[in-house]
């Protein structure tokens, strides 16, 4: 069985973006063009309709009755924040990555953070190619990030409450376990847009007359498996064969990989458990 969610979020009030529709729509025509899936097997979840818990129900869907063999799919193109965390006594615990629905408002209620990923997760087999795509920024930093015209970070600003929060936060050297942690515990693979004192950039590719919006990330991703030779390597070339590009062409993110071994090592959504050529790069 396939299965794909794949959630792109432009209209954040106030902070918009441009390429993230995009970034999914572009997958999910990979998908079927190039991985087996069927249109039946894949959910979009855009702009207005990708709330907290929209995400959140579909999410469920997609881990479902998962059998082992199963290929799935979580594509997330948005914005993304570290969150500081309160106990009852209102000193800060922790700080969680997360990712932002459309109604993020720097609230629990309205958030998905990695604690909710590893509960979701939690449930997945361990024979299940799961790939979890990230095209997003987990920074908490309030510094201006400057980028090229046509560019933008898919970060999202603090107020300045949460600002001193993260401060504290800071100063009390609280670690910051993040996805990676969830990946480390389950049979996850994830492709994230940069490390995590970076940004991942909105981007717009093509001509000046003709401008057409991307997640970086998605776009040197989907470009490198079009490639003749990109559905036979493993998704560790992959990674590192984009990193070295959009270094090239001027980005400074550098695209992440983590999770299960036996995943990182294999194509994309490749079903056959055999460590493939370049699994070493």
């Amino acid at each position: 069985m396939n299965r794909a969610l794949l959630v792109g979020i432009n209209a954040y009030p106030g902070n918009e973006l441009r390429g993230c529709v995009n970034d999914v729509t572009d997958m999910a025509d990979h998908l079927v063009k190039n991985c087996d899936f069927k249109v039946e097997d894949i959910r979009l979840l855009v702009d207005d309709r990708a709330t907290t818990a929209g995400i959140r129900e579909r999410l469920d869907w997609l881990v479902g009755g998962l059998k082992p063999g199963d290929r799935v799919l979580f594509h997330y193109s948005g914005h993304g924040a570290r969150f500081p965390v309160r106990d009852a006594q209102g000193d800060v615990l922790r700080v969680d990555e997360c990712i932002c629905p459309v109604d993020f408002d720097w609230s629990i209620a309205h958030t998905l953070r990695d604690k909710q990923f590893y509960e979701i997760f939690s449930s997945v087999p361990d024979d299940v190619e799961f790939i979890w795509v990230s095209d997003s920024c987990y920074s908490g930093d309030m510094a201006r990030v400057m980028m090229p015209k046509g560019r933008k970070a898919k970060m999202m600003p603090m107020p300045q409450d949460i600002a001193w929060r993260m401060r504290t936060a800071q100063a009390r050297r609280l670690k910051l376990p993040g996805f990676v942690h969830v990946m480390k515990d389950f049979h996850v693979a994830l492709v994230s847009g940069c490390t995590a004192t970076q940004t991942s950039a909105d981007a717009a590719f093509g001509p000046e007359d003709n401008l057409r919006y991307n997640g970086a990330l998605t776009r040197y991703l989907l470009d490198r498996m079009a490639a003749a030779d990109g559905s036979k390597q493993s998704l560790l070339k992959v990674v590192t064969d984009i990193r070295a590009k959009l270094r090239t062409d001027g980005f400074d993110q550098e695209p992440q990989i983590e999770g299960a071994g036996d995943l990182v090592k294999h194509p994309f959504l490749y079903s056959t458990p055999t460590t493939v050529p370049g699994a070493t790069a």
